[in-house]
């Protein structure tokens, strides 16, 4: 049951954040508590599978910086509210920082809400936010490979989701059969990790089409586009706690406008 929880900062609380992706929690989570538990779940979860919420680096929005995070598991949940809803009493090496002075606005919606939102929809386009890395055979990759972006939303969608809901991985056999990329504007950034490694990431956007619909059928359609809608939430691929991978899915009418106002 995902909880998307967006932060307006002060500037002076967005300036310990980094300003571009790759820098773990833990430097932060010394000032403040709040993301100190997150990076202990992720922290316990390494190698256990994929990690239980996804991280925004600070945007502005409306003249202020403002923070998202998306926690995928439920069991987080309280134990960080109040975390940010009361001052932390914690004393450390570090100045903590308070609670967020601009308010905190908390969205919640069920795994069933997005089963039951899923449309048949044959096109499908997204907005890779922050560089996005796919991992295959121990290799980063640095395309949006349908089969690859599919696994990685795959695998958090049945850790998280209730057991009734889960997808069975033959999905992935249907990406494979059925789903291809039709137009693409991507370029490449490099993301400098905490602990002195590299990766590259894809930034940009992707079309995506589902060739030869009729012969999956209309539920199987529907898991395609239940999963890019989830990708919103869970983001793509790897260092997702470090702000990469942020996702965003585009519907072809606000896609159309968009290129029309470019031109």
């Amino acid at each position: 049951m995902p909880y998307v929880l967006t932060l307006a900062l002060h500037p002076d609380e967005a300036r310990p954040f980094p300003s571009r992706p790759g820098c773990g929690l833990r430097p932060l989570a010394r000032r403040w508590p709040a993301l100190d538990r997150l990076a202990l779940a992720d922290q316990a979860r390494a190698g256990n599978g994929p990690p239980p919420f996804a991280l925004s680096l600070p945007s502005w929005r409306s003249g202020r910086p403002t923070l998202r995070l998306t926690l995928l598991d439920d069991a987080l949940w309280p134990a960080l509210a109040r975390d940010l809803v009361h001052a932390p009493t914690l004393k450390g090496p570090e100045p903590l920082l308070p609670p967020p002075t601009g308010g905190l606005r908390v969205t919640h919606r069920t795994y069933a809400d997005l089963v039951a939102a899923a449309r048949p929809e044959t096109h499908i386009r997204l907005r890779f936010l922050s560089p996005t890395s796919l991992r295959s055979r121990g290799m980063h990759v640095p395309l949006p490979d349908p089969l690859l972006v599919y696994r990685s939303w795959l695998d958090r969608w049945n850790a998280f989701a209730p057991e009734a809901l889960r997808i069975n991985v033959v999905l992935l056999d249907v990406v494979a059969a059925h789903v291809g990329i039709t137009h693409h504007e991507l370029h490449t950034e490099v993301v400098d990790l905490e602990d002195g490694r590299q990766v590259v990431g894809f930034v940009g956007v992707v079309e995506y089409r589902v060739f030869r619909a009729g012969k999956i059928g209309g539920r199987w359609l529907r898991r395609l586009n239940l999963l890019a809608d989830y990708a919103v939430l869970c983001g793509t691929g790897y260092g997702t706690v470090r702000g990469m991978g942020q996702t965003a899915r585009e519907r072809r009418r606000s896609a159309a406008r968009r290129r029309g106002q470019g031109r």
